[in-house]
């Protein structure tokens, strides 16, 4: 019986913990998208692009960094990790279950102005498929965005 509830406790803490790990990265990933869209509005588009790009700065830290798209080009604007991306339309870009990435995440756009899509991508370090939540915001005339891994 001990064994048991010991056993049954220790599930209870891990799935505990990786909500509040999980959490702790929403939370992170929120309050940076805010400062991102706040500094994009007051210094404008081509500086904070140049600030978004700073490895180690306010606005990518780690697996935190910033895209973004414009709202009615529908092309990337920016991507601090792959650069390659920029003037890219990537409407079409699909997940491994079909779901149309940029799709969901421009009409989150439209309709609510900011909110989460989740979808599932390789993650970079385990180059496994795993699920990622990505928060997105518009700003002006693009929308920025922020995800993390599971």
């Amino acid at each position: 019986m001990f064994k048991k509830l010991m056993m049954l406790t220790t599930l209870v803490f891990m799935v505990a913990m990786g909500t509040a790990h999980a959490d702790g990265k929403k939370d992170t990933v929120v309050s940076m998208l805010d400062a991102a869209a706040a500094h994009f509005s007051k210094v404008g588009k081509e500086q904070a692009y140049k600030d978004f790009s700073v490895k180690g700065g306010d606005f990518y830290k780690g697996e935190f960094y910033i895209a973004a798209y414009g709202m009615d080009s529908k092309l990337n604007e920016f991507h601090a990790v792959n650069p390659k991306l920029v003037g890219k339309n990537l409407m079409k870009l699909k997940d491994i279950d079909g779901k149309l990435i940029l799709v969901e995440m421009y009409k989150v756009a439209d309709e609510k102005g900011s909110g989460w899509v989740d979808y599932k991508w390789p993650h970079p370090e385990t180059k496994k498929i795993a699920q990622k939540q990505t928060y997105i915001k518009v700003v002006g005339d693009v929308f920025l965005m922020i995800g993390y891994y599971e």
